[in-house]
């Protein structure tokens, strides 16, 4: 990752263009900030007047940037051109992260997008040194974060007690509990935490409080065992395999803004290292 230190600056596969200094200054940018294209689920009303409404989704984000190539004291504006466009390949796959920082007082931010067009202009300019460029990233998820990953950790131990010289025929400890821990999102826009869920237990119940949505897991897992649940993209694997056909019920959730309770609950033992360590960013439309 790197670390942007001008306002107005980019960075995208450690290329940074943009801020005081460059000779990639930024003219204009459009498509970053307000709301990105709707996706809508509306229907005509066959032989009569007006729509069905529908559900109102986010679209993918375009962001388009016209780019002032100049040259400076180690390469021509032609250079520095050549030099560009090797990093803002278009890729046949999958987000590379577009880090940004804008005014002053705000930490850096990035989204996730992809190249997806590189236009640069030659008129009588070009010659002398001064080029203008357009590129254009889309961003398949339209959400931009906080590079600040927080952390929070849902554990659980044995409860340690007395000990008495007397014997029972007892077991003590074990049982099950409901842990929970607060989530802040300081964005204004839903983000999706990722938990990664760490045996013993029995069961499993992940869930928003908040929300009073929840997944529930069926099986008995292991000290060894590892479940992650990807909520973004609603992904579930254990120990690094597919395993979605362990969820046997529930909602899926995320963690809207402001503050979220998020919970875990095991029907059986939570006995040991017990314990979900869930992660996220803060998010912005």
């Amino acid at each position: 990752m790197t670390t942007l230190t001008q306002q107005y600056s980019f960075a995208f596969k450690n290329l940074v263009f943009g801020g005081t200094g460059s000779p990639y200054q930024i003219l204009s940018v459009d498509g970053l900030e307000g709301v990105p294209g709707i996706r809508n689920q509306d229907d005509n009303r066959g032989y009569n007047d007006g729509m069905f409404t529908g559900r109102d989704f986010y679209s993918g984000r375009t962001i388009s940037m016209i780019i002032q190539i100049l040259g400076d004291g180690n390469n021509s504006a032609q250079a520095n051109l050549n030099t560009l466009q090797r990093y803002l390949l278009p890729q046949t796959q999958g987000t590379t992260p577009l880090y940004f920082l804008l005014g002053y007082g705000e930490q850096e931010q990035v989204i996730n997008g992809r190249v997806r067009a590189f236009r640069a202009q030659i008129n009588p300019e070009y010659t002398y040194g001064k080029i203008i460029a357009q590129v254009d990233f889309f961003c398949p998820d339209p959400t931009y974060y906080d590079i600040n990953v927080q952390t929070a950790t849902l554990a659980y131990s044995a409860p340690t007690g007395r000990i008495y010289n007397r014997t029972y025929n007892l077991v003590y400890g074990g049982g099950s509990a409901t842990l929970s821990t607060t989530i802040s999102n300081t964005g204004w826009a839903t983000t999706y935490p990722t938990i990664t869920l760490y045996g013993p237990i029995i069961d499993p119940v992940l869930g928003n409080a908040t929300t009073g949505q929840a997944l529930y897991f069926t099986g008995t897992f292991v000290a060894n065992d590892v479940l992650v649940v990807d909520l973004y993209n609603k992904l579930i694997t254990l120990n690094g395999s597919a395993a979605r056909n362990l969820l046997s019920s529930g909602e899926w959730f995320a963690a809207p803004s402001g503050n979220s309770i998020f919970t875990l609950y095991g029907s059986g033992t939570l006995a040991g290292t017990t314990e979900a360590v869930i992660t996220w960013q803060s998010a912005y439309i």
